[in-house]
């Protein structure tokens, strides 16, 4: 019974890892421009840091929902065979580090309260592109949020 057991344990992880999953895509695909923030929190859920972004050349913030997501590239056999392996011999628990370890920040933006764009974060180059701020930067801006 127990060699029963293991081996559809082991046929059900190899066909899982045979599969290709992009968890990122999977969820901004349930994203559209226009959305609301309440809409994009039931959507994919509470973003892990709210921070703001000015671009060189616009007058205006774009506020960031920073999200951990795991990045586009897919899982395939040679990651999934030895993630099963983990994820059997320490009940599951393994599974959040390979997550975490493979997680990225991806950035939902908003301007006037509607969501406008999604990427995976990125770097401003020291202020050359863009600068990133936790507060607006402007009155206006400040003032559309509350």
């Amino acid at each position: 019974m127990y060699r029963k057991v293991l081996a559809a344990f082991v046929i059900l992880g190899l066909a899982l890892a045979a599969g290709c999953v992009a968890p990122a895509k999977e969820q901004f695909a349930k994203l559209q421009v226009g959305m609301s923030k309440p809409q994009v929190t039931r959507a994919i859920g509470e973003p892990e840091k709210v921070e703001y972004v000015r671009f060189k050349g616009h007058d205006s913030d774009y506020e960031i929902w920073q999200y951990q997501m795991v990045p586009d590239t897919p899982m395939c056999p040679s990651e999934g065979i030895p993630r099963f392996i983990t994820d059997a011999a320490t009940l599951g628990l393994a599974e959040i580090a390979w997550t975490h370890a493979k997680a990225d920040a991806h950035w939902v933006y908003f301007l006037d309260g509607s969501m406008v764009y999604t990427s995976p974060a990125f770097d401003c180059l020291g202020g050359e592109l863009c600068k990133v701020h936790r507060n607006p930067t402007n009155q206006k801006e400040s003032h559309l949020r509350q």
